[in-house]
Order: C-alpha cells, then sequence, then structure tokens
C-alpha cells in the first residue's frame, strides 16, 4: 500500500472512533465531490449543496462500514454520490442535463470570436453526449472530467476495472460515430 493511502486509511479508522476526525476528510474531497454532483445537476447550486450534504451525512453515518479495500477512500465517496444523484433523479423523474464545463468568465479583454467558438464546441460536445445513454456518459464523465482511475470508476459503478476499459472504448466510439 503506498504512503498516501496508508495515511488515509489512518484518519479514516480514527474517524471510525472519533466522527471529529471526518473533518479532515471532508475537508480534503469537498470540492471534488462539489464539482461531481454540480455537473450532474446542471449546476443547481442548492440541488448540489443538498445532495453533497447527504452525501457527507451519510458517509459519515456509514463510516463503520467502510472497509480499505486498495482504493483511495474518495472512491466510496462518489459511489455515495453517484447513488443520492441517481435517487434524486428517480425520485424526480428529470432528465439530466449536463455542463461539461464552467461558463467563461467575464473578462476585460473579451474575445467575442474566441468565446463564441469555444461555446459552439461545448454545446456540441453536449449535444453529442447527451445521445449517449447513461452509462456511457458517465463512464466518459468520471474518466475525462473527474480524472477518475478506472479500478476507482469500477468501485463507484460496480464493475470491474476491465470492464471500465471495455465499456469506456465503446462508449467513446459511439460517441466519435456520433459526432461523424
Amino acid at each position: 500500500m503506498n504512503k498516501d493511502l496508508q495515511k488515509e486509511n489512518i484518519i479514516v479508522e480514527r474517524a471510525k472512533i472519533d466522527p471529529q476526525c471526518f473533518t479532515e476528510l471532508y475537508d480534503k474531497y469537498f470540492e471534488a465531490i462539489y464539482r461531481y454532483i454540480a455537473r450532474r445537476v446542471n449546476n443547481d447550486q442548492q440541488l448540489t449543496e443538498d445532495l453533497v450534504s447527504q452525501t457527507f451525512c451519510d458517509a459519515l453515518a456509514n463510516l463503520s462500514k467502510y472497509q480499505f479495500k486498495g482504493y483511495p477512500f474518495s472512491a466510496w465517496l462518489y459511489k455515495i454520490a453517484h447513488n443520492n444523484v441517481l435517487k434524486w433523479y428517480r425520485v424526480n423523474n428529470r432528465t439530466q442535463k449536463v455542463d461539461l464545463e464552467d461558463m467563461p468568465e467575464i473578462k476585460d479583454d473579451i474575445d467575442l470570436v474566441e468565446d463564441s467558438i469555444v461555446l459552439e464546441e461545448r454545446d456540441n460536445i453536449n449535444y453529442f453526449l447527451d445521445k449517449l445513454e447513461y452509462e456511457e456518459k458517465e463512464l466518459i464523465r468520471l474518466k475525462y472530467f473527474e480524472e477518475v482511475s478506472n479500478i476507482e470508476i469500477g468501485n463507484i459503478m460496480g464493475i470491474t476495472p476491465n470492464n471500465v476499459g471495455v465499456k469506456l472504448f465503446r462508449a467513446l466510439k459511439r460517441l466519435k460515430s456520433l459526432m461523424n
């Protein structure tokens, strides 16, 4: 086990005994989990905050059940976040819209041509991603926008890392064929 995972596992084990120690894990992963959820709920700030809170509450409530399996603690948090987002969509029966990147910041030296090209490219990507199945979109988002490893993706989605690679290959192939 590498030193970072070892250190993190020690923190997790301390947090199981003393919930105050969970703060360190919360601080370490809050931003990543926030971004992950925000992208899945079309950057709805209130909903994102609610789901992030639910995710960390669920993690803390179930921390005693967490078992180290050689993956970073974040993989377990992503899985909880993933399940909370799915549960919310099932209950609310809404379609999911995805913003791949935040809107460009307003700047003094606006280049309207460059900004319109960036917006057009983003709209094109969103258009084609919306044509993929949910699992395909999720694989692509996790791998390329959240930069999560195949092992962690497998843990989040409940499939083997090899299966992640195969499904990701197929999803990218399908995306490419849609874009041509």
